[in-house]
């Protein structure tokens, strides 16, 4: 049954999310930062629901800046660059965006019925087979694939991967009881070191900082002239989206099976999607070098399909596989609540996640066509400007999460302290040392009692 607190939630993350999607260097990941102060006293389906509508949102506007200008609003969005922008270059890009939007769409119900077909078995295997044992296998593989997929050095992600882990042991840790590093890190002079880092500024200093500065150094000074317009009727977008709809099938497939990898994320779901997609249609000496359309549309819709069950790990076992799961993770941890199978699943809730997010696809496939004709808009915005805007009102948000404790002015002192190692890290994959913080504590945790039990 939908509550109208509820509703607030899908609202909202709908409308944020497209504009993450707009925006090159907000993401997910940033938009969730920034609206922490929303979320942070939400139940957990609240927390659930608006985070799920805002990634769903964002794949749509993400697409149509990146078709438009051959700007990516989300990394997802690359071959949109690619494929998307040549074809405006050549008159069809409405084209390219409606065959992505109605791609985004089936990708999202086809990921949704696979997702429940295969539950139950999900849930049995877990109430069977999971135990300690079974929960480090599955965060060594975790660690393993975040280790070999994001980044482009592995023995520097592995640097960045135990800065982040050591970064996360100071203070005091129950399981083993021990205080890290008691005769190096001053607890006496910062007794609030004892309760460790805040989670807060160092994704701030160690993640967004990184990204910002990353993504302004690439985009300064750019500019264009295009301009997007669209002449043909609903009834022509769905002709041409009807030629490629065996495309949006096989994205949408893919993007289901790459979606339980962890740490892929609908990033590289999406890129190698357009991979396999463009090679067939080469092989078949089908390929349009000036924008191919069922190439971009295998992976718009592989897209969804990612997006959807790339959750799944996060509420039947509690584990994250993307960054911007591991903050939402670390919310949903600080208002103490549980997720799992028995939380998210058998109380009905993935039920209503559902229902919402079925309803938001279409309402973000209706409104996100006749509101692309207002993309033109977005070149008389300097995104250096948005940039900096971003930067400033982050470190606001630092001081005020700290002050709802009492801690403004530490949560400050943590995140300037830690500047200077989140520019040292601008050139790797920040994403690594954001997930090895949030994880340290349940490897921590499962190697202690795994020792234990064996050994102890």
């Amino acid at each position: 049954m939908i509550e109208n607190t509820d509703l607030t939630f899908a609202v909202l993350g709908t409308i944020l999310g497209f504009i993450s999607g707009f925006v090159p260097g907000v993401g997910n990941v940033v938009m969730m930062i920034l609206t922490f102060p929303i979320i942070t006293n939400a139940s957990l389906f609240q927390m659930l629901l608006f985070y799920l509508v805002l990634t769903s949102a964002s794949q749509f506007s993400g697409s149509i800046v990146a078709t438009v200008f051959g700007v990516p609003g989300e990394t997802s969005s690359m071959p949109a660059v690619i494929e998307g922008n040549r074809m405006f270059n050549r008159g069809v890009g409405n084209f390219a965006i409606s065959n992505a939007a109605l791609g985004s769409v089936l990708g999202a119900f086809i990921a949704l019925s696979i997702i429940f077909l295969l539950l139950p078995i999900s849930i049995e295997l877990i109430k069977n087979f999971y135990n300690n044992n079974v929960q480090i296998i599955i965060l060594l593989i975790t660690c393993f694939s975040v280790l070999i997929l994001l980044g482009n050095s592995f023995w520097k992600s592995v640097l960045v991967f135990l800065i982040g882990f050591l970064l996360a042991l100071i203070g005091f840790t129950d399981v083993p009881r021990m205080l890290f590093l008691e005769q190096i890190i001053p607890y006496t002079e910062y007794p609030k070191l004892r309760s460790g880092l805040p989670f807060f500024p160092v994704i701030v200093s160690l993640y967004m900082f990184p990204v910002l500065v990353t993504t302004y150094q690439q985009l300064k000074g750019y500019k264009t002239d295009k301009e997007y317009f669209d002449n043909n009727s609903f009834f022509e977008h769905l002709r041409e989206f009807k030629n490629n709809l065996w495309s949006a099938i096989r994205g949408s497939m893919f993007g289901c099976i790459v979606g339980l990898i962890p740490h892929v994320g609908t990033s590289i779901s999406s890129n190698l999607s357009y991979a396999i997609e463009k090679k067939l249609r080469i092989k078949r000496k089908t390929y349009n070098n000036k924008g191919d359309i069922k190439s971009l549309v295998s992976a718009e819709t592989a897209n969804n399909g990612t997006a959807m069950v790339g959750i799944m790990p996060l509420l039947l076992i509690g584990i994250p596989i993307s960054a911007s799961e591991a903050i939402l993770l670390s919310f949903i941890n600080a208002n103490g609540y549980i997720i799992d199978y028995t939380t998210t699943i058998t109380t009905g809730m993935f039920k209503n996640l559902a229902l919402y997010f079925v309803v938001v696809n279409i309402m973000c496939f209706i409104f996100a066509w006749p509101a692309v004709r207002y993309v033109n808009y977005l070149k008389k915005v300097k995104v250096e400007t948005l940039l900096i805007f971003t930067g400033i009102t982050v470190v606001m948000l630092t001081y005020y999460v700290g002050n709802l404790t009492m801690d403004g002015m530490y949560y400050l002192l943590v995140m300037i302290c830690l500047l200077p190692l989140g520019y040292l890290i601008r050139n790797s994959e920040p994403m690594i040392l954001i997930i090895a913080f949030v994880l340290q504590d349940k490897i921590l945790a499962s190697v202690s009692v795994f020792y234990q039990i064996h050994f102890g």
